[in-house]
């Protein structure tokens, strides 16, 4: 199955050790005293996801894997690493174009860092669902190479 965005940033959440954030959230889907209430709390107060914009976080929502790597990123940010200063980093696929704007830098890192593979066929897929098999393994990854 698909892994959703709320399972994405509790996986997170419970890394960090479960911390308890005194921040009020603008997510009018995120329901109160949920499995994932205080996971997206604490990932929306320390910048990590940002919703869609339209005041929705989407928390059943399947994944994409650029979405999956932005919150990585951010996350690595959060924690010191990324980018630093002027970067460049070439990555080779029919399907570059596709990569939105905001998860560019991210898919960069996580690629370059081997956390994001490409598909067959030279293909990002960075709009695909990422399947929990998927997130699972670019989470360990993305472990074993910052932790």
């Amino acid at each position: 199955g698909a892994a959703s965005r709320a399972m994405i940033v509790t996986i997170l959440w419970r890394i960090e050790g479960c911390p308890v954030v005194n921040y009020a959230m603008d997510f009018e889907d995120v329901a109160a005293e949920q499995w994932y209430t205080e996971a997206i709390r604490w990932a929306a107060s320390e910048k990590i996801v940002e919703g869609y914009g339209d005041g929705r976080f989407g928390t059943d929502n399947p994944i994409t894997r650029e979405q999956l790597a932005a919150i990585l990123y951010r996350y690595e940010q959060k924690n010191g690493g990324g980018f630093k200063g002027l970067w460049m980093y070439r990555m080779d696929y029919v399907d570059l174009a596709d990569v939105s704007d905001w998860a560019y830098e991210a898919m960069c890192w996580m690629n370059m860092n081997g956390i994001v593979e490409g598909r067959p066929g030279k293909i990002l897929d960075p709009k695909g669902t990422a399947s929990r098999v998927e997130a699972a393994a670019m989470i360990q990854r993305y472990c074993e190479l910052t932790k």
